[in-house]
């Protein structure tokens, strides 16, 4: 039996509908109700679940503080709140936060970026925006975040710039993941679920201590399902996941004085890569015939799990990652605290993407590749005797190799002519070898009982070592083309031969393009905090600067001009806000922001003579991104929790420094046009979220809940030349910046979740019935230009199921 067939098989078992969903949620309320309408009590409070903002704890400043004492706009979950909200991978978490996207490009990375600061670039060595840590260990590239959300305490989610503790590469937040720690008492726990698709999720823990001195946590969970894409031209199917990680922590104290936490993680993906849904047929070169099945590719009013590829091919991912840390805390007297952090990393990439949403081969992309990652962050932190002053200082060093490895496949696009010369596949190799040293300060002084001051800085230097060049897949018919192009500048070299770098050098030589960049930066950041108030409402101010460091390319290269870096970009943020109780059940926070941002990083495109139209890295000299947001936490009555988060969001390319327009080559025109004015893509101008959750008592030994939550998107779009919403649709290179492409916006959105369960009045256990996007919506997370189509990648469909929880 076929690995497709097996799989059709798999799915054929699994028949509920989404009015099924919405009958089991209905059926499990119905199960309750009548009990609910004799409780005269509610439930005993359960204090993880429910927690005031003002009794969580948050680390951001690298030290333990209340939430409501931390003047910046920080959105905290704890655990039990990400299960209540389904949220089980890293782009879950778009649910709990406005201003939160997450994005994935044809080359199978992922990029997060938090209000419209974001970096859409798929090159493995590419730093991220927004950077992701697990107990303040870095995981310095998005490919490494897949495990992250693992037997967790809370996540926390920081928003602006974050560069002076959190480093360069944060000029977007950060997101710091906290781990749940080994307790004295023994304790564990499972969870397994079973859903739509034979998606099947199982996960547990056991923790406690092994000796006086020494206690261990070790958590565990996978994701298995059959597919969720169907093939809309033949009986075929693909999409399946496989997944699982594991994590042990050990914590040791040798001495009151002495602590060390060892964390020692890892994960495999063998999940399929996803097919997008081709929307339009666009060829690259309209003088050769297209291959029927792309021109038949397009789907009318597809449904989200519609899609098409190639039959008969293998779209498992072979990703691995693991991770080793080891942090020391010596009290070196009652106030003052040395912190020695070590981590070592490494992930291997391989995958097989059918980027084009066709069954022909017109763009298949295998991303081979690995990343080697270290880091040593070492650090002094004390209070004053009269605990007004509470100071860091530190240094960190990091070196990071990466080999990235793109086999590309166009041997069925109207890109694989050039002239009368045809080439089916090629490589793109890059070797970047990336050294940072940095040291950094920071305070926060009281200058009164309810007013203080904050202030941080750090320096940073920077040195990325590259290699890169296109080379023949050994075939010789690339290597062929450019021995002709040579030819005809009479160049007197020898020609690439097969298996060789095509790259041209300046010279009409090919080889290898070895380059450096060298860069330094001080981010810095200043702040004031009042509690005007006796009620903990907390009004601050802050203004910082950060930078996200320069970088090379992977990418299809004909001339070295392609593999140029981007150089570091630069953002400086203002921000005001507040946090404030509202009598004892209402809790307000806000804030409102304007962010300067010089020399933001974008994948822009050139017009090549040989390729057609292709992608470099460009630096848009100045733009700005301004907007607000409010969050609402509200307890009406006993058992009811509600909240509500809003965000909004403008941003803008502004004229160069001269006056002038900032140009770039659209997806769809072969012309440069300006695009001063223009929008960022994947930056909705509104989001928000809505969660509910009811809680009662029907008897003395159990409570039940039910819950809803709904997250909105508005349009965005998928590069910088799709209409904004003030401005015609036009295809003209002759518009200036008027020119517009409304096929690459991205539509609003609305997704549903519901919740209904049971559990015990201790909560030893727990059992629920859930459904995610219950209404089907077909939503879009990315929509771009790839070879002869132009695809959108769907959100996941509607899936629903039950989960049976235990806690001993």
């Amino acid at each position: 039996m076929t690995r497709t067939k097996l799989m059709r098989n798999r799915n054929s078992l699994v028949g509920i509908s989404v009015k099924s969903s919405v009958s089991l949620l209905a059926l499990m309320s119905g199960l309750v109700a009548p009990s609910f309408a004799q409780a005269q009590t509610t439930p005993e409070p359960e204090e993880d679940r429910t927690a005031r903002q003002d009794t969580i704890v948050v680390t951001a400043q690298k030290r333990e503080q209340k939430l409501d004492e931390v003047g910046m706009s920080i959105d905290a979950f704890s655990a039990d709140q990400l299960q209540d909200r389904g949220v089980s991978n890293p782009e879950d978490l778009i649910k709990l936060i406005p201003g939160f996207t997450y994005t994935r490009s044809q080359f199978d990375q992922p990029t997060y970026t938090i209000r419209g600061v974001g970096y859409f670039e798929s090159s493995l060595a590419a730093g991220p925006t927004v950077s992701v840590y697990v107990d303040q260990v870095p995981l310095p590239y998005p490919s490494m975040t897949r495990g992250a959300i693992l037997d967790l305490e809370r996540v926390e989610v920081l928003k602006g710039p974050q560069g002076t503790l959190f480093g360069q590469n944060s000029t977007g937040g950060a997101v710091n993941y906290i781990a749940a720690k080994p307790t004295d008492e023994f304790e564990a726990g499972g969870r397994i679920s079973y859903g739509r698709f034979d998606t099947v999720e199982a996960s547990g823990y056991i923790s406690g201590a092994l000796s006086k001195n020494l206690r261990a946590r070790i958590a565990i969970k996978t994701e298995q399902s059959g597919d969720w894409q169907r093939s809309v031209t033949r009986d075929d199917t693909q999409g399946s996941t496989n997944f699982t990680a594991a994590r042990l922590l050990v914590d040791f104290e040798p001495t009151d004085r002495v602590r060390f936490q060892l964390n020692v993680n890892g994960w495999a993906d063998k999940s399929d890569t996803q097919a997008p849904q081709v929307l339009e047929v666009t060829p690259v070169n309209p003088a050769i015939p297209l291959d029927l099945r792309v021109a038949n590719s397009v789907l009318v009013n597809p449904g989200p799990r519609d899609a098409d590829f190639d039959p008969n091919i293998d779209f498992s991912r072979n990703n691995k990652f693991f991770q080793a840390s080891l942090r020391g805390d010596f009290d070196l007297s009652d106030n003052v605290t040395l912190t020695s952090i070590t981590s070592y990393q490494t992930f291997d990439q391989f995958a097989f993407q059918d980027a084009d949403g066709t069954p022909a081969r017109n763009l298949h992309i295998i991303p081979r590749g690995d990343i080697n990652s270290f880091s040593q962050e070492l650090r002094l932190s004390g209070q004053s005797l009269d605990n007004r002053l509470n100071w860091l200082l530190g240094a960190n060093y990091a070196n990071d190799e990466v080999e990235d490895n793109q086999q590309i496949f166009l041997g069925e696009s109207t890109g694989a002519f050039v002239g009368p010369f045809f080439f089916d596949t090629f490589f793109n190799l890059a070797n970047n070898d990336i050294e940072t040293w940095a040291v950094f300060g920071n305070a926060e002084f009281n200058l009164t009982d309810n007013l203080s001051v904050q202030g941080g800085v750090r320096y940073t230097e920077a040195t990325a070592k590259y290699q890169s060049c296109t080379t023949d897949s050994g075939a010789g018919d690339l290597a062929t083309i450019f021995g002709f192009i040579q030819s005809l500048v009479a160049f007197p070299g020898p020609p690439p031969g097969a298996g060789e770098c095509i790259t041209l050098q300046p010279d009409f030589s090919t080889g290898y393009v070895t380059n450096e960049l060298n860069e330094n930066n001080v981010s810095w950041r200043v702040g004031l905090n009042w509690h005007p108030f006796a009620d903990d409402t907390l009004l601050y101010a802050n203004v910082s600067q950060g930078f996200k460091a320069g970088s090379f390319p992977t990418l299809s290269a004909s001339n070295s001009g392609q593999l140029d870096p981007v150089t570091q970009e630069e953002l400086l943020a203002y921000e005001a806000g507040f946090k404030t109780p509202i009598g004892p059940n209402v809790h307000l926070n806000g804030a409102a922001f304007y962010y300067d941002y010089k020399d933001k990083q974008l994948r822009g495109r050139v017009l090549d003579p040989i390729f057609g139209q292709l992608e470099r890295l460009v630096n848009i000299p100045n733009s700005e991104i301004y907007g607000a947001e409010l969050q609402l936490l509200w307890t009406p009555v006993d058992g009811l929790r509600l909240s509500a988060n809003g965000s909004y969001l403008k941003s803008e390319i502004k004229r160069n420094d001269d006056g002038s327009d900032f140009f770039n080559f659209p997806q769809r025109v072969g012309a440069a046009i300006p695009f001063t004015g223009n929008t960022f893509p994947h930056t909705p101008e509104l989001s928000f979220s809505l969660d509910g959750q009811y809680d009662w008592s029907v008897s003395e030994d159990l409570n039940a809940f039910f819950g809803a939550g709904l997250t909105y998107q508005s349009d965005t779009k998928g590069g910088l030349e799709s209409a904004d919403d003030d401005r015609p649709a036009n295809l003209s290179p002759t518009a200036g910046a008027a020119y517009n492409d409304p096929a690459l916006n991205i539509d609003s959105y609305i997704l549903l979740d519901l919740r209904a369960g049971i559990e015990a009045q201790d909560q030893r256990w727990r059992l629920s019935v859930w459904g995610k996007n219950v209404t089907d919506e077909l939503y879009s997370v990315n929509t771009l230009v790839i070879q002869d189509t132009l695809s959108q990648y769907a959100g996941r469909p509607a899936t629903y199921g039950a989960t049976f929880t235990v806690k001993y």
